[in-house]
Formats: C-alpha cells, structure tokens, sequence
C-alpha cells in the first residue's frame, strides 16, 4: 500500500539553508514556499530553489514527530503524504497542541491534529465529496442537518514547525471556533475579519489504533491519551442509546403480555354484597357476629382473589378477618384488613384522614368451590353494613408497573454514566451547558 501510495507524489528535492547552509529535504517540492530548516529552524520563504530568504527564527520543536516528515498514507482511499509537523498554542493560555499537515496528489491540503494523545482528521471543501456549507448560528451551527455546539473559541500561533507548506502559515492570523457533534467536529477559521474571509473544515475522530494502522506505527509509540477529546466518541452515550432501545422492547413486551394474560384469563366476580353486621355484647366490646357467604366457584387451575371492603364509618374504624374455605377439603386462607375514617377543623381548617373503603390480595388460590367465614369487629356499636366485593384473575397493574420501573433502573444508569462522561468532557470547554454544582 505505501508503495502504491508514494507513485502518486514526486520525488524529494534538497535546497540549501541561506542562514546556515545546511541541505533541507522538500518532500513535496510542487507545493512549497515556505519551509523551516531542520538544522537551524530557520523560518524560510523560498522564492526558487537557489534563493531562500529569512523570514524568522523559530523555536526548537519540543516534541520528536512521531509521524515521519515524508511518509505516506492512505485515509478514507486517498493517498497522503506528511509533508509539515507544527506546534501550536493557543494565545494568552499554556495548552498546546501538535498538527501535521498531508498533502494528496489532487485533493489539496488535510491536517491530522493530535491534543493530549487524541486525534482528530480535519479536511477542508477541496477534500469532501459532498461537503456543504455550515449554517453559523449564536452557539452553534448547522451540518448536514445536524446541530454542532460551541465547544471553543481561540487564536492559534504557532511556536514550531518542521517541513514546508505553500502559504505564509506561522504569521496567518486566525481567529477559530469549534463546535462538535461527536465524533464529528466543524472548525470555523476567520482570517481576515474586516474581509470576512471565513473558512470551514470538518474534523473527524481518530482512535490511536486507527492513526497506528494507517502509518504502520506500534501504538504504545503514539502519545499518551489524557482526559475525553472535544469530540472523541462517547460508548458511554451508544451504551445509554442501546439500553433505551432494548428497555423499550422489552416494556412493550411486558405490557403486551400483561393485555394477553388478561384476555385469557378475564376477571370475574365471585361476591358483591352489602352484608348486615350486627354488634355480639356477650362476644366483647367491638365485636360483632360472624356470617357465612354464599358458595362460589373458582374455575382456574391457580387464581389469585382480591376483596374490596367498605363501610361508612364516621370517625370511627372497622376491622374485619376474613376465611377463604375450601367446601371439598376444608383448606383454609386468611386475611385482615381495617378500614378507619376520621374528619374534623381544627384552628378553622378542615382535616381528614383514612378511607372508607381497603382491599387486599390472595394469590395463588386452587380451583374449587368456597365460601368465606368473616369476622368483623368495630368501634362503632351502631354500624350495621359491611360490603365485601370478591374478584378473581385480578390484572395485576401493580406488579406490571414495578417490572416496567426495574427495567428502567439500567437505563437510569447508563444515563447517569453518559451525562457524568460528557460532564467531564464539557470541563474543558469555556461553554459547558452543565451548570456548575450540578
């Protein structure tokens, strides 16, 4: 491949250093006119290859490139070569950065920037098939239809610089600004603000193994990575999307399973009854006679039962047991349930509290024919109803809701760990939509 790569570029050429006469290597002698020397890092402008004219000295590179001045590439099917190295940093702060800019034999110029070991390709519209103009909004801009958020705002300068470029690059001043749609990015560069002369480049994550794989390069060789990139891709956020799906399957499924219990096995009325009670004074003080219901039959294999209860008690309470028989072998299931109402103002204000009407749940009840023994008992000596409504198949919405919100508790989750990782990725930003303390 790099073979194949190299046949699209010309050959290097050599020129000779005016400031220390020491020979500089042109990777890509068609497109250089400016160059630095490696020896005295000369900043150069070459006017031909026999003259070479001081433009400024610049700094010794702090770094080593660890992607080699010549070397080919192909990204994204086009061949690349790196022809220039640069350090950048950003005015009036201490971050800095690293660029390295690769030239294709008709596509124009890339750069592949490389901040705290993450890596970004950043391509212009000569290099994008189906580039579009950005729509720049306040805090934003519009990207093939995809919103962009504001993430940076800085000048850049340059302090080093290996290699050679054909325009004036270490003295361009450029005012840029950064919105990013991970893993994408859009660079706004505006060089010459009363002109209005405003470029825009699309920048595109790259993983250390993906920028190794392209330079048959070992890995651990790259920069280290430290903190989360403007726009390095988030598995935090694709692990929250996933689980929102899957959640959502899985609650439909639960709820159509819920509809399809409860039309196989409908809901049927065993006892709807207002029943006389009647207060026992030799039975104790709250006590009233016990009764016996109607038989009634249970036709599943396995039901459950639930018994509403109800009376008018008036600041008061009512208490009552009551005894699931089974007539064909006497098994028995029992219940307790009090109902208490009470009401009154107090300093102008209106009060209440209580209800006057409870129920309460047995599952797993046989098939069979039963009755109920109930056993009632009160404060009120006077109350004489007691309505006891029993229901069989009873839909369980109770225990559906609770399976919906366990289900919802690993999204909740993934959520938390999604939004605490863009937290982390937004502290970098002068614009972070998370307010601070939150």
């Amino acid at each position: 491949m790099e073979n194949s790569v190299q046949s699209f570029f010309k050959l290097s050429e050599t020129i000779a250093c005016s400031v220390c006469r020491q020979d500089i290597v042109l990777y890509e002698p068609a497109k250089s006119e400016y160059v630095v020397c490696p020896s005295c890092f000369s900043y150069l402008h070459i006017f031909t290859r026999a003259e070479t004219r001081l433009n400024r000295k610049l700094e010794k590179p702090k770094n080593a490139p660890v992607l080699k001045l010549g070397s080919t590439t192909n990204i994204h099917g086009v061949g690349l070569k790196v022809i220039a190295y640069l350090e950048k940093k950003e005015a009036e702060t201490i971050y800095c950065w690293r660029e390295y800019i690769l030239t294709s034999h008709d596509k124009g110029y890339v750069t592949l920037s490389e901040f705290n070991g993450h890596w970004n390709f950043i391509a212009g519209e000569d290099f994008l098939p189906d580039y579009k103009q950005p729509t720049s909004y306040s805090f934003s801009v519009s990207y093939k239809d995809v919103e962009y958020k504001l993430f940076n705002r800085y000048s850049p300068k340059v302090t080093a610089m290996l290699g050679e470029v054909d325009w004036n690059v270490v003295n361009e001043k450029v005012k840029a600004t950064e919105y990013i749609a991970p893993p994408f990015m859009v660079v706004k560069e505006v060089i010459n603000k009363s002109q209005n002369l405003t470029n825009y480049y699309i920048g595109e994550y790259m993983t250390k193994d993906e920028i190794a794989a392209a330079f048959n390069l070992d890995k651990n060789s790259l920069p280290e990575q430290i903190g989360i990139g403007a726009n390095q891709p988030s598995k935090a956020y694709d692990r929250w999307m996933a689980s929102l799906k899957i959640t959502g399957i899985a609650i439909v499924a639960v709820l159509l399973l819920h509809l399809l219990f409860g039309a196989v096995k409908p809901e049927k009325e065993l006892i709807n009854d207002d029943f006389l009670i009647t207060y026992d004074a030799k039975a104790g003080a709250d006590a009233f006679k016990s009764f016996i219901t109607p038989s009634f039959v249970i036709e599943d294999e396995s039901s459950n039962i639930e018994f509403d209860i109800a009376s008018g008690v008036d600041n008061n309470w009512l208490e009552t047991t009551i005894v699931l028989v089974n007539e064909a072998d006497n098994r028995t299931w029992e219940v307790s349930k009090g109902i208490e109402y009470y009401h009154g103002v107090e300093d102008g204000e209106s009060w209440s509290e209580g209800s006057t009407r409870e129920s309460v749940l047995l599952s797993d009840i046989p098939k069979g024919k039963y009755h109920l023994n109930v056993y009632p008992s009160s404060g009120d000596i006077y109350r004489n109803n007691l309505y006891i409504r029993a229901t069989t198949n009873v839909s369980m919405i109770r225990n559906t809701l609770i399976t919906i919100l366990l289900l919802c508790i690993f999204p909740a989750i993934c959520w938390y760990l999604m939004r605490n990782y863009e937290k982390r990725r937004w502290n970098n930003s002068d614009f972070s939509p998370f307010v601070n303390g939150d």
